[in-house]
Parts: C-alpha cells; structure tokens; sequence
C-alpha cells in the first residue's frame, strides 16, 4: 500500500494543525480548534479521501489524536515524539518518509 497522502498533525494547547502533502504538490496546512468539532473536522476532511493516508502526529494530544483518526482503513499512524516534533508540514514530510 503507497500513500497517496501524508497528513502531518500537530496538536499545540488551543489549536490542532493540520498539512497535507500528495505527491508531486505543495503541502497546505490549516489550522483547528483543539475541540471535539475540530477533531470532527479533521476526520471529516480524511474521511473525503479513498487513497491511502499516513499520518504523523505529535504534540501534547498525540496520542489521543492518533487513536481518533487512525482507526480507519488504508491508514497509517505514526506518532512522533514531542521533542521531534515540529511544524504540521514538517510531520507531513516525516510521514513521506517514514517506512
């Protein structure tokens, strides 16, 4: 399975924001609120895409973020640890080139 889209998420106090990378394109990011709609949000706009995804996330609400979004087929999640952890494009990129 080649990912079609790598997502990088990073989870800041009152904001989750989010990159999205397809190959061969700039990576656009946006930001959310760090709420149940803003994570509604997240999974609505994952939910639009039938190709594979992988996702790096990290921050201070990694590892709930990861089991929320993650549980879904022909998706991959990586959590990064939060001393890597840097700018949405950045795990974007991270999640290019993970195994």
């Amino acid at each position: 399975m080649k990912p079609a889209l790598y997502v990088g998420i990073s989870s800041k106090n009152d904001n989750v924001e989010i990159a999205a990378l397809e190959p061969g394109r700039v990576a656009v990011s946006s930001k959310f609120p760090a709420t149940a709609m803003g994570v509604q949000a997240i999974k609505l706009f994952l939910a639009d895409y039938a190709v594979p995804v992988r996702l790096a996330v990290g921050g201070v609400a990694a590892l709930s973020l990861a089991l929320t979004l993650g549980n879904a087929p022909r998706r991959e999640v990586f959590i990064v640890s939060s001393s890597v952890t840097g700018p949405s494009v950045a795990l974007a990129h991270y999640a290019k080139h993970s195994i």
